[in-house]
């Protein structure tokens, strides 16, 4: 099972594939910052330290939230709509 870490609290998690990082990061025991949980406004953010490859692919409206924050998605995510795939995460909060 992939495991997800959230940092700076140095804390991990396995999950099923197909589990939303938010939801990976409350297993953990970190409570994520989330405020729309359908990826529109971006308070979910979370800078992937490693593992991008272990995560589903962005969707157009993921993408339009990261910019709009000026976030490149080849370094951040949204925890509430992105979903682990097969392989480890780390991720860091931003708030």
């Amino acid at each position: 099972m992939p495991k997800v870490t959230v940092l700076p609290a140095n804390v991990s998690a396995e999950v099923e594939p197909g589990v939303l990082l938010l939801d990976a990061g409350e297993k953990a025991g970190v409570e994520m910052e989330a405020g729309c949980f359908n990826c529109s406004c971006g308070t979910c953010v979370a800078e992937v330290v490693s593992g991008l490859e272990n995560l589903e692919d962005p969707t157009p409206e993921e993408l339009e939230v990261l910019d709009s924050w000026n976030r490149d998605p080849e370094k951040f995510r949204l925890t509430c709509c992105v979903k682990v795939k097969d392989g480890d995460v780390v991720i860091r909060q931003c708030h």
